[in-house]
């Protein structure tokens, strides 16, 4: 045993089986990263996809639901005008005037019933008059004895007595009794003053009216049921939750919203919320649909993915196999050609083995005494090519960057089905095109410069509306001065993403330019959510990094760097905000004319 973990503890110590299990990993958790993400991905448009249909399917269930609400508004009032014209309501009557105010009320019923006939609209009349007349349209089934010591009833009477006269308020469900079965209805009360007494109209409405509406569009193990501003149940499929006040509406309303879906934890199951408020009802259509059941389309994607990793992971050994045998075979053949230059052997074997560095070394090794003797000339060479490199890439770190985002945005436009706009964004981005990567010289006209930052913003404003304005104010002189290609998008796009999108109201985008004797001095200047002092430090600290680690923020010590390694160390970028302000960003440069022009990278200091 011991022998066989010697034997596999020295394979570890060879190159091929490093590179081995180094490429091996890497890209294992390369495939695993893009698996697991595009499996997230997946899921979260799907739920949001599923979410938005939901929150639609509950939108049509309000509106119908508004229908019953103002119909029975509207029989309330009919009848209204009909009890009160017909004086009904005053003074005592006798048993022939009740009679006929009775008969009359039931032929108006059998009108109204005609006309509310094409939504399906059920509904009984009840008039509590004060002067001794009772009238039920429903009189062989309900009882309406108890009625006055019933909670629903008392509150809303306290309701009518609170609110405006003549205005018609909505009880909570409640279940009473109709032919010895159980039914469930709410009523839309109403104060008939005729200015002698006060009466009570109600129309009772069967909350089955509105079960028919959503029933038919409930998934699998979920629920939908309906609450008013209170928090009562007011329709719910399960008839023991009728009239109970289950309901925070504060609560649900800061947490869940008034139209979207969220992922819940109930009961050790996970379910989809989709809530959505009625504001001209003032009720809650509330759906619970388990997750299990509306993603269940996602037990085949898991397979896939499994299979797709399975090939991956083979396809990374294969790979990783191919890769560390092809490095590591040609060192191994030159390691043992080295061993005999210790051997008082100073010219190795050539070793032909078709590896372009591992031929170069051989010749290192027989020019090394020259490489020596022209070494210093050789560091002062490169020191220059590093320079030079440096600035081009702080140069070339901009435009992925800026082609990234307003891609981006773009397609942002097109996921939310903006399409005219999306179409208008890449009209506007093509031109912004045309003028930004066709820059080929080291330094720009001004004028220029923001020419290209306009037709960015106009791409931004494509995307964001009034959320966004801007404002470019070029002062006059200052249109010839040659600056570096790119420093004020990247600080204009800083403004937009970090700054006005972080707040709710509209933003604008300020850029400037000025003359101040020999130096020319830019700033751009937001209105945005701004930064707090510590957020601000940690921005300031990372302008005197002297390289972009973060591809996240390259935009402000990109341009820093730039104008730094081409001016010198007394100009570069400088940033002020307060939170809740805005940002001003400043920078200076010195102010050089077309004739005084200099290379990007010749630079200063």
């Amino acid at each position: 045993m011991k022998q066989y973990f010697r034997k596999f503890a020295g394979c570890t110590k060879k190159l091929r089986t490093q590179l081995f299990l180094t490429y091996f990993l890497v890209f294992a958790l390369f495939f695993l990263a893009v698996i697991l993400l595009v499996s997230v991905s997946i899921r979260n448009i799907l739920i949001g996809q599923i979410g938005n249909n939901r929150t639609a399917v509950l939108r049509q269930i309000a509106e119908r639901a508004n229908i019953v609400k103002t119909s029975s508004t509207t029989l309330s009032n009919l009848y209204s005008y009909e009890i009160l014209s017909n004086n009904f309501l005053s003074g005592e009557m006798t048993k022939e005037q009740r009679q006929e105010a009775w008969d009359y009320l039931d032929a108006q019923k059998q009108v109204y019933d005609e006309v509310f006939s094409y939504i399906g609209l059920g509904y009984e009349v009840v008039l509590l008059g004060e002067n001794g007349f009772l009238y039920n349209s429903d009189s062989d089934g309900t009882d309406v004895s108890t009625w006055v010591y019933q909670p629903w009833y008392k509150k809303l009477l306290e309701a009518l007595d609170n609110g405006a006269a003549g205005e018609v308020q909505f009880s909570r469900t409640f279940s009473g009794s109709r032919n010895g079965d159980t039914v469930y209805r709410f009523a839309a009360g109403q104060r008939l003053d005729n200015g002698e007494n006060q009466s009570v109209l109600l129309i009772l409405i069967d909350e089955q009216l509105l079960e028919d509406l959503y029933v038919s569009t409930q998934e699998q193990g979920g629920e939908i049921y309906i609450y008013d501003q209170a928090g009562f149940i007011v329709s719910h499929s399960n008839k023991k939750m009728l009239g109970k006040q289950f309901i925070n509406v504060d609560y649900m309303r800061d947490v869940y919203g008034t139209d979207r879906s969220n992922i819940i934890e109930k009961m050790g199951e996970t379910y989809m919320l989709s809530t959505y408020l009625d504001e001209k009802t003032g009720w809650t259509i509330v759906e619970e649909s388990p997750t299990r059941i509306i993603l269940g389309a996602l037990n085949k994607t898991w397979w896939i993915m499994s299979c797709l990793l399975i090939a991956g992971l083979l396809l990374a050994v294969a790979v990783s196999a191919y890769i560390s045998r092809h490095v590591s075979n040609p060192l191994a053949n030159l390691s043992s050609a080295m061993d005999k230059v210790g051997k008082n052997d100073f010219k190795p074997p050539a070793i032909k083995n078709g590896i372009e560095e591992i031929n170069h070394l051989q010749e290192s090794f027989q020019h090394m005494a020259y490489e020596i003797s022209n070494l210093m000339d050789i560091i002062q060479e490169r020191e220059e090519q590093k320079r030079e490199l440096e600035v081009n890439f702080l140069r070339a770190q901009i435009n992925p960057h800026f082609l990234y985002n307003t891609l981006f945005s773009i397609r942002c436009a097109v996921e939310v089905g903006k399409n005219n706009q999306a179409a208008q964004m890449i009209s506007a981005f093509i031109d912004l095109l045309r003028s930004t990567l066709a820059v080929r010289d080291s330094m720009i006209p001004l004028c220029d410069e923001f020419e290209a930052t306009r037709k960015y913003l106009v791409v931004q404003k494509l995307r964001y509306g009034e959320k966004i304005n801007y404002e470019l104010e070029l002062q006059e002189g200052t249109e010839q001065c040659m600056v570096l290609p790119l420093i004020l998008q990247p600080l204009a796009e800083n403004a937009i993403f970090h700054g006005i999108e972080a707040k709710y109201e509209t933003g604008t985008v300020v850029i400037e330019s000025a003359l101040l004797g020999e130096r020319l001095l830019l700033t751009i200047t937001d209105d945005g959510a701004g930064m707090d002092e510590r957020t601000l430090e940690k921005v300031r600290a990372c302008l005197k990094q002297p390289a972009v680690k973060d591809d996240s923020s390259i935009g402000m010590p990109n341009v820093h760097n730039r104008i730094r390694l081409n001016y010198g160390e007394e100009y570069g970028l400088t940033v002020e905000s307060s939170k809740g302000i805005g940002t001003t960003v400043t920078l200076l440069m010195p102010a050089i004319f077309q004739k005084e022009e200099k290379h990007e990278s010749s630079g200063r200091g």
